[in-house]
């Protein structure tokens, strides 16, 4: 009878102690869900902030500290970034898919594959700085919004595919914005808009080619980065010679100047802080959050880029900038809607996993190994161990 009794009020205790566990702050699931949701947003923060802070400290290497070397400046971004990713590996911060650090993961042939497209990779940064350098902030992301149309092109070309009517409108009407916001552009300058145009042309090419290969070879985004990294180090290289960029750099007034060092550094490391902060948006959100955001932040950029480098613009030219904003905007829910009505049940992954590289329309985004493979359901997710990023069967970002 004293057994029963005392089970009885252990019991009654455990229950009372239930009851009471969101007085005493203990963590319940609604705490679970909010804390969630907060590193969900301050994570998207963090790329979008990342990714508009990525073309302003470009910008103003070129503007401010009148460099003229983009392939000097591309090189030195592809070099920081091998070293980044290997110094991290070797840390334990991040580590491929198979777990056996990228020397034992080394994949021969898809370093050969990639191979392919690094050429395309590779102009499209050396362009993407020549056009930065030579055009303002706010028309360098409506010529980069072309990207969208070059690529619903390519795909028609390919492979017959076209857009719902609703998104085809949404490019039309971004592509009728740019062409507004030229008109009126009181900087215009022909040869910064063809080679603006010819980086998202190259843009278009490398999303469609990447997507084809990552579906492929199923490479998440550090390694891929590291191979175009590999292969894109030389190429920049070499164009630096061809063009006579080591000749005019030895000239380079501001070579030593301690400010400039510090603004090259930060350019130099942001690829990889963008790379990672996509990353991180995709492991605490979904792959749908990070890809509206990466395409909405381009008009806070053309915003604030109005501003930030005192550029003179026409109403014409703003009337412009904000029809191409709209339709970016349009686009941007059209395709969130469009995911949301097709997969209404998509949750962010709860642990930090390794992503592959998948094609989303005109972005590359990252997806889990898991969902890639159509095994969500039975997958048990992997933990971090020892603070080690676990880059293993699940999902990761690029820019």
């Amino acid at each position: 009878f004293r057994g029963a009794r005392a089970a009885t009020e252990r019991s009654a205790r455990r229950q009372r102690a239930i009851e009471e566990a969101p007085a005493m702050g203990l963590p319940t699931h609604r705490d679970s869900d909010a804390r969630r949701r907060r590193k969900g947003a301050s994570a998207s923060l963090f790329y979008g902030s990342t990714s508009i802070a990525t073309v302003f400290l470009n910008k103003s290497i070129f503007a401010t500290w009148k460099f003229k070397f983009p392939a000097t400046l591309v090189t030195a971004q592809t070099i920081f970034t091998v070293f980044a990713i290997v110094a991290l590996e070797h840390l334990g911060a991040i580590s491929p898919r198979g777990g056996k650090g990228f020397r034992g993961n080394f994949n021969a042939k898809a370093f050969k594959r990639v191979g392919v497209v690094s050429a395309v990779f590779q102009m499209k940064l050396v362009l993407d700085m020549k056009a930065l350098s030579m055009i303002n902030i706010p028309m360098y992301g409506v010529l980069k919004s072309a990207t969208t149309p070059f690529v619903m092109a390519i795909d028609w070309v390919m492979m017959g595919k076209v857009a719902p009517a609703r998104v085809q409108a949404a490019v039309w009407l971004t592509t009728l914005g740019g062409v507004c916001a030229g008109t009126g552009d009181l900087e215009f300058n022909f040869l910064g808009y063809l080679v603006a145009l010819c980086s998202a042309l190259c843009t278009a090419m490398y999303v469609v080619l990447v997507g084809k290969i990552g579906d492929e070879l199923q490479l998440d985004s550090f390694t891929l980065l590291l191979y175009n990294s590999l292969w894109s180090a030389p190429l920049s290289l070499a164009i630096c010679f061809v063009f006579g960029e080591h000749r005019g750099l030895l000239d380079y007034p501001y070579l030593g100047h301690f400010g400039f060092l510090i603004a090259f550094l930060c350019s130099c490391s942001s690829a990889f802080i963008l790379n990672y902060a996509t990353y991180l948006c995709t492991q605490l959100n979904e792959a749908l959050t990070t890809s509206v955001v990466g395409r909405t932040k381009g008009i806070v950029q053309g915003v604030f880029g109005l501003f930030a480098f005192h550029v003179r613009a026409s109403a014409t030219n703003v009337a412009g900038i904000i029809l191409n904003s709209a339709g970016v905007a349009w686009y941007a829910y059209e395709k969130y809607t469009g995911a949301k009505r097709s997969s209404p049940r998509a949750i962010a992954p709860a642990t930090l996993n390794a992503c592959v590289i998948h094609r989303e329309d005109s972005q590359l985004t990252l997806e889990s190994s898991a969902r890639s493979e159509g095994a969500v359901a039975n997958e048990r997710p992997v933990v971090p161990t020892n603070g080690r990023m676990a880059l293993k069967n699940s999902h990761q970002h690029a820019h």
